[in-house]
């Protein structure tokens, strides 16, 4: 269902003491609103008031609104001046205009203090009014949220409200697995995973239905429920290796970053070198493993003819001295011949009758063999090129062997690199560098850990699943002995079934998802990049591992600048918005910081183009507000959808003004 939204209400919410309102206005192609301030004036609060009222949390929190007595939510002022008994509350009412008309959501807290003075907070309350037959419902309870995962789905509201500082450094710290899990929320994968475990669930009481009339029928059962255990075991295991090394990868690539943008220029440069280093020695990794699967594809392709090397020989010497005697004659096809035989006539048009035709299939027979000195060999050469192939095969696997070396070599010599930019970093005068670098070092050793222990994982659960799959075949053997078994036994098929149905399902959907969004995602960021000729590519590999590609064609996800990032991070995320079907308002909260005026201005010009037709709402300071953001603006800005916070004197309440920019 498509929505916008109308008009926001903060009523004490956060530093909006009293009630504040901005309506909006709509129109396709002037789709943009601004909302400015300065930063801690509650510019952010706009977006947490916005996620708080849908789903109940904030995407972050304004460092100036510390939490009071455990809850940010309602107005400092606004409590602090209550007295005993007394009570006030916060509330967030957001109007939205839909297909099927107008709807209200509001989300609603209330505190006070108590007859001895201390503060206490009530549990929030939502309601969602929404038409109905022509009428409007007030719906409360349960029921609200899934109304509103109906709208928007709470998986889905990161990629349409849209903290730009997150999204910046969405590519610049995040891992594969939180790629995945993106791609997962806009697939709707959930859906199959939930019937999956049901499936399992059910399969499990099925199990427990059938009588286990034999000994070996029991003994078997009991082996798969085991079976079952350890591989949910085993799960639960790697689910944990995933967390940890997506939690310390996330920590690794904050502590590289401290040393990339230090101001001691060369602790920064050393990092930088690091950071070139990985590339290369991912690169040589990929060329070894390369040239290792071409020179043992060589060997692989040979080897029969090494092997069988004297017998070709013989073979091939054979049919020469037979052609050579002119029992086979090489320039007549047997397929020419047969044709002759089939039509029962000569090229000359006399009928073949008798012995001519007899001798003619005979002289087809022994043209079948004259033709093994032209014919392919494996589909790949001829006789001739084969004895060939094997001289020049000692030449070949030496080749393939030096660049082997080499690429080793140069491994080696960088990995040895890697470890001296690590001491050099580690002997540095300054002790907080030193005390980064230790914590860059104990993360990677823990990672690396980790990465093997989830190896391990994998292969006991493959290996698992495989004995798993024997004692279900056991199973149903046992069962079709006893025919009072025989409808458990086809529903417990049906299931199995089912459940690698899903499976299937499963992993065909999520590939077509992630091709789908990485031809997305590259025609994005291809249209709103700068640098048009810089880079040519952007891939989503089987792993989930973004790589862009530069137009020299090695993988520049790391060299990116910060406007770059912000670039990719918005063409992720309106991929993700297109595939996912739904049609939401997109707010983003400072979009323009940290990045040049440059991308600045590219990205003013072509992101309201770029999103035309979609409600969009941008986030900025006064500083990210220039004279060029403006004029660049202007065109898709209606006049009553410019708002400016204003803050207090004591900076410590904030109002919301709408007036013509």
């Amino acid at each position: 269902m498509r929505f916008t939204i109308s008009s926001i209400k903060l009523t004490n919410y956060r530093q909006f003491q009293g009630t504040q309102t901005l309506n909006f206005s709509f129109d396709k192609t002037k789709n943009v609103a601004v909302i400015l301030g300065k930063n801690g004036a509650g510019k952010s609060n706009i977006l947490n008031a916005l996620t708080w009222c849908f789903y109940g949390v904030e995407v972050h929190k304004d460092p100036k609104a510390q939490e009071f007595g455990g809850m940010p939510i309602i107005n400092v002022t606004e409590l602090t001046a209550l007295k005993p008994n007394q009570s006030t509350y916060a509330e967030v009412l957001v109007n939205i205009e839909t297909d099927i008309g107008p709807w209200t959501i509001k989300r609603y807290i209330e505190g006070g203090r108590t007859a001895i003075g201390k503060i206490y907070l009530d549990l929030p309350r939502l309601t969602v009014i929404h038409p109905v037959g022509g009428q409007d419902k007030i719906v409360e309870g349960d029921e609200t949220q899934k109304l509103i995962n109906n709208l928007l789905p709470e998986a889905l509201r990161n990629f349409f409200f849209i903290d730009g500082e997150q999204l910046r450094e969405f590519f610049k710290f995040s891992s594969p697995q939180e790629v995945a899990e993106a791609i997962d929320n806009v697939s709707q994968l959930d859906l199959v995973v939930k019937a999956t475990e049901n499936l399992a669930k059910y399969e499990k009481q099925l199990r427990k239905n059938v009588k286990a009339t034999t000994p070996q029928l029991e003994a078997v059962q009991r082996q798969i429920e085991t079976l079952q255990k350890k591989i949910e075991g085993e799960n639960v295991s790697l689910r944990n290796f995933h967390e940890e090394i997506e939690k310390d990868g996330r920590e690794l690539a904050q502590v590289e970053d401290y040393l990339r943008q230090h101001n001691d220029a060369s602790v920064a440069a050393l990092q930088r070198e690091r950071d070139s280093l990985k590339m290369d020695i991912q690169s040589l990794k990929r060329h070894l493993q390369d040239e290792e699967a071409n020179r043992n594809g060589y060997l692989v392709d040979i080897a029969p003819f090494i092997l069988l090397k004297d017998e070709i020989k013989a073979a091939y010497q054979l049919i020469q001295y037979k052609v050579d005697k002119g029992e086979l004659p090489p320039k007549i096809k047997e397929t020419f011949v047969r044709e002759l035989i089939e039509r029962g006539r000569c090229i000359c048009g006399n009928e073949l009758i008798g012995n001519a035709k007899l001798e003619l299939e005979a002289y087809s027979k022994k043209l079948v063999l004259s033709e093994l000195s032209e014919v392919s060999i494996s589909g790949k050469t001829t006789i001739e090129d084969i004895f060939s192939e094997i001289s020049d095969f000692p030449d070949r696997i030496n080749k393939f062997n030096e660049k082997i070396v080499q690429f080793k070599d140069q491994f080696e010599r960088k990995m040895l690199r890697l470890e001296h930019i690590s001491s050099e970093i580690k002997g540095h005068n300054i002790d907080e560098i030193r005390r980064y670098e230790e914590r860059r070092n104990q993360l990677t050793s823990i990672i690396n850990r980790n990465k093997q222990q989830q190896l391990m994982c994998k292969a006991g659960i493959s290996t698992l699943n495989s004995t798993l799959g024997e004692k279900i075949e056991q199973e149903k053997i046992e069962l079709s002995k006893d025919k009072k078994n025989a409808q458990l036994r086809v529903k417990l098929q049906l299931v199995q079934d089912a459940r690698t149905t899903l499976a299937n399902t499963e992993h065909v959907v999520k590939a077509k998802i992630r091709n789908q969004v990485e031809k997305s995602t590259k025609e994005n960021f291809l249209t709103l990049i700068r640098k048009k000729t810089a880079f040519k590519d952007v891939l989503i590999d089987e792993e989930f591992n973004v790589k862009i590609i530069h137009s020299h064609g090695y993988n520049a996800i790391n060299d990116l600048s910060a406007g770059e990032y912000m670039i990719l991070g918005l063409s992720f995320m309106s991929a993700l918005m297109t595939i996912s079907g739904f049609h939401a308002p997109v707010i983003i909260d400072t979009p323009l910081g940290k990045i040049d005026d440059e991308h600045r201005e590219y990205i003013t010009t072509e992101l309201p183009k770029f999103l035309s037709g979609t409600q969009l709402t941008l986030l900025v300071t006064p500083t990210e507000y220039d004279t060029n953001v403006k004029q660049n603006l202007q065109e898709y800005l209606l006049a009553e959808n410019f708002f400016e916070i204003m803050e207090d004197e004591s900076k410590t309440t904030s109002q919301v003004r709408s007036h013509v920019c």
